[in-house]
């Protein structure tokens, strides 16, 4: 009797949790799947023209959920090649979009000629504005979401990742996400070509992802990898010599950096208690889910599917740690004009001494303080009130920015505390 039970009582635990993500995301449950094509952004290539950038959308047909996790893909062509209709990509997002995700297969600026990647800073410049370009996609949802959720995306469930140098794009947009982890050179090369965040569109929206995913890509260190960091899924081979699986450098050593592979990656977040997958493979195919016999795609459809169930808010028993970071724990990008436009909130008296009362026309989730020397001096909760009143009494003379969060929007506001 025990035992019958214990049987009946884990088939109602699972039973609740499947309930929770509403029977959602864990096997295909549609037949058929819509695609369309937006642009999401543009900004200027390598000689300075214009670049429209566009995505083809996925969803199941006749889907009508209003919450529904975001899965971005990034093509693959040693940033010279490439597109955002390759075969695998559109695979992965049709099999996810029957799962009930929404997913995006993206554009993004590559080089005009593979003689541009030949130095590192040629090398370092083109992946940044693929970078900024997939900061953008990330940014275009949430966009979305705070202008009426049009497309029933939860901004707070987005993955990002792709194949090759869009696994590249992806693993340093979500880790390296910071100016000063990179190299002193690089941090020079960024700021020239606009920072880290860019201009591709949809500025002052969060650009973090909340997951991350790649086929056979790579990071420029493991130690831009932070025990806070998101989870990551992967595969790859261990004789890949386009991609190393752990270091060394790309296109058979002929790539003018180094990079860490999978292997490496998996090694470091292991290490540091995140969560991730790794499906390594032998021989060298790249990707390894392109082997001529099909059954890796599936594998790796497979594998990838179950990856991002574990991550999703919907599922209780899901795997992030609990000091995740997210659009909640990040500062607003340095520099993004969003941050000086024109507010839905008000700030008084300023200049202060004592207490400052915030108002808005609509409700906010999050505020944070920061010195004058970039340091994080304050933050709270607001859970949804559309004023906040703020105690200074304790803070020191000087010039503050205090920063609030509207759904997905971060607005920014300079207080002189007197």
């Amino acid at each position: 009797m025990k035992q019958i039970i214990t049987f009946l009582l884990s088939i109602l635990i699972v039973d609740s949790y499947a309930q929770t993500c509403s029977g959602r995301y864990q096997t295909e449950i549609f037949s058929q799947v819509d695609v369309t094509t937006v642009d999401y952004g543009a900004a200027p290539n390598t000689v300075g023209n214009n670049v429209t950038l566009q995505m083809d959308i996925y969803q199941a047909a006749g889907d009508t959920a209003t919450d529904r996790p975001v899965v971005i893909f990034c093509f693959g062509g040693s940033f010279s090649a490439g597109s955002r209709t390759e075969n695998n990509l559109v695979s992965f997002a049709t099999s996810l979009a029957k799962r009930g995700f929404l997913c995006a297969s993206i554009d993004y600026r590559i080089a005009g000629s593979p003689l541009e990647l030949l130095t590192e800073k040629g090398m370092v410049k083109i992946v940044f504005s693929a970078i900024q370009d997939g900061k953008a996609s990330i940014r275009y949802f949430r966009k979305n979401f705070d202008e009426g959720n049009s497309l029933g995306i939860d901004p707070d469930n987005i993955f990002i990742g792709g194949t090759s140098a869009g696994g590249i794009l992806a693993i340093n947009l979500a880790y390296g996400d910071v100016l000063e982890k990179l190299p002193a050179n690089w941090q020079t090369w960024a700021i020239e070509n606009g920072g880290l965040e860019g201009s591709s569109g949809s500025p002052g929206y969060c650009s973090q992802p909340n997951g991350v995913f790649s086929f056979a890509g790579a990071v420029a260190d493991t130690a831009f990898i932070e025990a806070n960091d998101v989870p990551f899924y992967s595969c790859h081979a261990t004789g890949d010599q386009t991609v190393l699986y752990n270091y060394g450098a790309p296109l058979n050593g002929f790539a003018p950096v180094t990079l860490f592979g999978s292997g490496d990656i998996s090694t470091r977040m292991t290490n540091l208690g995140i969560y991730n997958a790794l499906d390594t493979y032998t021989g060298g195919n790249h990707p390894p889910m392109s082997a001529s016999s099909g059954l890796n795609m599936v594998v790796t459809r497979d594998n990838l599917g179950a990856f991002l169930y574990n991550i999703l808010d919907c599922n209780p028993a899901n795997l992030k740690n609990t000091n995740q970071q997210s659009c909640y724990d990040i500062s607003p990008p340095v520099g993004i004009q969003a941050l000086n436009e024109s507010k839905d909130w008000t700030i008084y008296p300023n200049p202060a001494s004592s207490f400052v009362s915030l108002k808005g026309a609509s409700n906010f989730e999050f505020i944070k303080v920061y010195d004058a020397l970039g340091r994080l001096v304050f933050a709270d909760d607001i859970y949804n009130a559309n004023s906040y009143t703020l105690d200074v009494q304790g803070f020191v003379a000087g010039i503050y920015n205090v920063q609030m969060l509207s759904k997905s929007t971060w607005q920014s506001e300079a207080l002189l505390i007197k």
